[in-house]
């Protein structure tokens, strides 16, 4: 007689099952964002990238990685980065109930310029995100913030020599949905900088900058350019100006000034330019304040325009320029009408041409 075994009875409860992401990784991928209804273009080439954290927890800390070797971002038509070099490490504080990403502690760098940037991303629904971050950079060397311009960063930068004092710092605070982007400000000053390459005789020096760009609502009209003044010497030549540019979209106004003689020459002395032909003489005295629509309407006396630019003397010519260019003269005046050109004498390869005209409502 074989003894009754009981009889377990199944469990039918549901069991949960939770696993902890260990890692995850982009290789070599390529991200492109275009907005054409907020004049914003963003572009990620080349993007590895790495994650670690607990996603089972409401509360967790997840660790990133990121490199770039090329990021792109455009606003408004204007290029705020341009194919710039990107490395971070964020550690990036995840509330995932209130969908809340907070950056504390972070490194981020641009070429050579350290920046930091701490602050909070939220999405409160499926349609805005809401952000209140702040950005500095962590050094004060000109030189790192020189890495950021193409033609530079390109041209033995590691023997660049530049100093002076260089600071830059803004905030981004509000909605990013369909119809609006985050109100921004972004402060850079350069006090007595000098650039200059060892193996070479002549400098810019004294250069002296002060800008922003600001936005007060995320609406793209209402951004403003304002450089009250800069200045800088090509060796003992000073180039002095100023601009002032609101409304870009709707009826830009601008306030602008250009005041310098240029011995192009002399650039080859300042910056390398290997197999390259270019001189001449460049003088600019130009002044120009109003908006479009006063030219759109011919009310010519509400926009201020006066000065002018000649060329002497100009020649270009190098490997990688398709044909070589000379302009032994030229002038354009400027007034609110029109923009006169005269005396045009030019050579493109071994077509010789002259001109004299003018542009009317540009």
């Amino acid at each position: 007689m074989k003894p009754e075994t009981a009889e377990v009875p199944a469990d039918s409860s549901k069991s949960t099952f939770k696993a902890a992401l260990q890692k995850y990784s982009i290789e070599q991928g390529t991200i492109t964002y275009d907005d054409a209804s907020l004049g914003f273009y963003m572009k990620l080439d080349s993007l590895n990238h790495t994650g670690k954290g607990d996603f089972t927890q409401d509360l967790f800390t997840l660790n990133t990685q990121s490199d770039i070797e090329k990021l792109t971002i455009k606003y408004g038509g204007i290029p705020y980065l341009n194919g710039v070099k990107l490395a971070a490490e964020l550690p990036i504080e995840i509330d995932m109930k209130n969908m809340k990403f907070t950056f504390a502690d972070n490194k981020i760098k641009l070429n050579e310029l350290l920046l930091s940037a701490v602050g909070f991303l939220a999405m409160p629904n499926e349609n805005d995100m809401v952000m209140d971050f702040k950005f500095d950079a962590k050094e004060s060397e000109l030189k790192n913030f020189l890495s950021l311009i193409p033609s530079i960063y390109a041209a033995n930068f590691e023997d660049l020599e530049a100093t002076g004092k260089f600071s830059m710092n803004g905030v981004a605070k509000g909605t990013y949905n369909d119809k609006s982007l985050p109100a921004f400000n972004v402060n850079l000053t350069v006090d007595n900088g000098k650039i200059k390459y060892p193996s070479l005789p002549s400098s810019i020096n004294n250069i002296r900058i002060k800008s922003q760009i600001s936005n007060p609502d995320g609406v793209i009209d209402n951004t403003v350019v304002n450089v009250p003044s800069f200045h800088l010497e090509f060796g003992q030549v000073p180039i002095d100006g100023k601009l002032l540019l609101k409304n870009p979209v709707s009826d830009p106004f601008v306030d602008m000034a250009l005041k310098g003689k240029l011995d192009l020459k002399q650039l080859t002395t300042i910056f390398p330019m290997k197999d390259m032909v270019l001189s001449g003489i460049l003088d600019a005295d130009v002044k120009a304040a109003g908006r479009k629509s006063s030219i759109d309407k011919q009310q010519y006396e509400a926009f201020k325009a006066s000065g002018q630019i000649i060329a002497n003397n100009f020649n270009y010519a190098g490997k990688n320029v398709p044909m070589p260019v000379s302009v032994p003269s030229a002038k354009l005046v400027f007034s609110p009408k029109n923009i006169t050109l005269s005396n045009l004498v030019a050579k493109i390869g071994s077509s010789d041409f002259t001109a004299n005209g003018s542009l009317n409502n540009y």
